[in-house]
C-alpha cells in the first residue's frame, strides 16, 4: 500500500500595502516529510488456499503453487525479499514441503516432494500448512517490512494416509476369510478407510487372475473389507490387489499375497500389504 508522504502546511500571511492598508490571508505549501520507505510502502501478497500432490500424481493435482506480490509495481526498484529471521537461505524445507522466496520479485514457490522421495513417518506428517512463510521486504534505504502472506496448503490424501502392512498367513482350501483394510493417518492413529473413500478392483485385473485360479474375492467398497474364498481344488500362492480411492481423488494400492494350502492349520485374520504412495 502506498502511503502519502507529503504534508499540507497552512501559513498565515500578512502584507502591508502602500497608504497603510493591510491585507490578511492564508497560503498553502507542501512540505516533504522525512519518512522511511517502510512507512510509505507495504507489500501485499495474494492469499493462497490449495491442495498439493506428488510429482507423479495422475489425478490432476499439482505439486507446486505460487504466491505473488499483488502490488509489486508500486514498490521501489531495488527492493529485496528474504525470509524473516536469522537464515542464510531463502528456503524453508521440512522434507515434505519446500517454500522458496524469490529475492528480486518476492514470489513464493511452494513445492511438495521436490526431491520426489516421501517417507511416511507416523506422528510427523503435516496435514495442512497455514501461513507457512514470513517475508522481510528490504527497501533501498535500508528500512524493511515484515509480511506473513496468508496461505493454507493441504497435503493430498495419498501422502497423509498409509495402508498398514502385516504378514499374511496361509489359508486352507475352500475356506472363506474376512480381510479388513487398515489405514494409518499422519498422527499415527490406525483405523478403517477415511470417510468418503471407495475401494475397488485394481485397474490391472489382478483379482480377475486370482479368480481364474478358483478364488472368489468380494469387495466392500465403503469399508474396504474383502471376503476371500480359496479354491476347493487348488493350492499355491495367489496375488491380487485393490485400489483405495481417497476423498480427494488420489489413490493407493493394497496388495495381497495369500498362500492356499491343504494343511489343517489355524487361520488368523489377514491384513493387506500396501503403500500409500502407489499410483
Amino acid at each position: 500500500m502506498l502511503v502519502r508522504s507529503r504534508t499540507l502546511v497552512t501559513v498565515a500571511l500578512s502584507c502591508s500595502l502602500l497608504f497603510g492598508a493591510t491585507v490578511n490571508g492564508t497560503g498553502a505549501a507542501n512540505a516533504q516529510d522525512n519518512v522511511s520507505m517502510a512507512a510509505q510502502y507495504e507489500p501485499q501478497y495474494e492469499p493462497l488456499e490449495t491442495r498439493l500432490g506428488t510429482p507423479w500424481d495422475t489425478t490432476g493435482l499439482s505439486n507446486t503453487a505460487f504466491q505473488f506480490v499483488e502490488n509489486s509495481a508500486e514498490l521501489p526498484e531495488g527492493t529485496q525479499f528474504v525470509l524473516d529471521g536469522d537464515t542464510f537461505t531463502n528456503v524453508i524445507d521440512d522434507g515434505l514441503l519446500a517454500s522458496r522466496v524469490d529475492s528480486r520479485t518476492g514470489m513464493i514457490r511452494h513445492t511438495l516432494a521436490g526431491s520426489e522421495v516421501i517417507y511416511f513417518i507416523p506422528g510427523k506428517m503435516t496435514r495442512s500448512y497455514i501461513d507457512r512463510v514470513t517475508v522481510k521486504a528490504i527497501y533501498p534505504d535500508g528500512s524493511s517490512d515484515i509480511v506473513t502472506p496468508h496461505s493454507v496448503i493441504t497435503v493430498a490424501d495419498d501422502i497423509y494416509y498409509s495402508i498398514q502392512s502385516e504378514e499374511i498367513p496361509r489359508v486352507r482350501k475352500g475356506q472363506t476369510i474376512k480381510i479388513p483394510l487398515r489405514v494409518m493417518d499422519g498422527t499415527g492413529a490406525i483405523g478403517g478407510v477415511p470417510q468418503g473413500s471407495k475401494v475397488v478392483r485394481d485397474r490391472y485385473g489382478s483379482i480377475d487372475n486370482a479368480e481364474l485360479m478358483g478364488a472368489i474375492v468380494v469387495i466392500d467398497e465403503k469399508t474396504g473389507e474383502l471376503t476371500f474364498t480359496a479354491s476347493e481344488d487348488r493350492t499355491g500362492q495367489l496375488w491380487f490387489a485393490v485400489e483405495l480411492i481417497y476423498p480427494d481423488g488420489t489413490y493407493a494400492t493394497a496388495s495381497y499375497s495369500i498362500e492356499v494350502t491343504d494343511q489343517p492349520e489355524p487361520v488368523d485374520v489377514i491384513r493387506p500389504a500396501g503403500s500409500s504412495l502407489s499410483s
